[in-house]
């Protein structure tokens, strides 16, 4: 028998500051950070349900500190970056350069070149064990932490000999969403230049870079300690071919103007 209320708690808080350079002398640059803490004892709700059971069914409200479930939510984010510049280059009418007609013009001039850089630090990661807990439920049960051993190991995987399996009949002591996942940051770029065909009229020509350095960008590590794969980042962070974390890519743009 399947139950759902309004059992749950979460809270939400932040602080953005922000810097802008207004468009003058062809240059805008754009910046902003968040500093934010996503806070509760439940996370990852779908249309499925929320899929996230506390360890203890017993233990309610969950937002007790004996019941470890309150927690940075699983989509937690702790510091976002976000800048962006426009750069209007020298060249052409109304420019310092190459603003009489002629063939250099043509080809150099009316060019404009932008960028967006976005860097966010990881997400939070369940640190969980196969096993069947004292009340029978086997539903994200979580390992002992073994004092006195590094979490992470070099290179930022995490430590299995950090874990231990709880002794039978007791519940495990690590905090739900006890480890963080790796950061993630990319920057994209675009050239592009205005080309008037008459008074009204003008194409716009774009060379966009997406991922430009083509920086490999991992989900976060798997958390259950019973895997093999455990704290290795092996899945991509974005497997769709739009949006963050693609490999790079380029695309090509004309567009006409009137």
């Amino acid at each position: 028998m399947s139950w759902r209320g309004t059992t749950g708690n979460s809270e939400y808080e932040a602080l953005s500051v922000g810097v802008k350079r207004s468009f003058s002398r062809g240059l805008l640059l754009s910046a902003n950070y968040t500093w934010s803490h996503e806070i509760d004892d439940d996370s990852n709700g779908s249309g499925d349900g929320d899929s996230i059971t506390p360890q203890n069914v017993s233990c309610l409200p969950t937002s007790l500190p004996q019941c470890g479930e309150r927690a940075s939510g699983a989509f937690d984010v702790r510091h976002v970056v976000n800048a962006n510049a426009v750069w209007e280059l020298p060249f052409g009418p109304g420019k310092p350069y190459l603003n009489e007609p002629g063939a250099l013009r043509a080809l150099f001039g009316s060019w404009s070149y932008s960028t967006i850089f976005v860097a966010r630090t990881g997400f939070p990661v369940n640190i969980t064990v196969n096993r069947t807990g004292p009340d029978g439920n086997n539903n994200d049960q979580r390992p002992n932490l073994v004092p006195g051993v590094p979490l992470y190991l070099p290179g930022g995987s995490f430590n299995p000999a950090a874990f231990a399996i709880p002794a039978p009949g007791t519940f495990g002591d690590v905090p739900r969403n006890f480890l963080r996942g790796s950061g993630a940051w990319q920057s994209d770029m675009a050239l592009s230049k205005r080309i008037p065909i008459r008074e009204q009229i003008q194409l716009q020509f774009r060379a966009e870079v997406f991922n430009a350095f083509n920086k490999a960008l991992f989900a976060s590590p798997d958390g259950n300690i019973s895997d093999s794969s455990f704290g290795l980042k092996q899945s991509p962070l974005n497997p769709t071919p739009v949006g963050m974390g693609t490999p790079r890519q380029m695309q090509f743009m004309l567009k006409a103007q009137f």
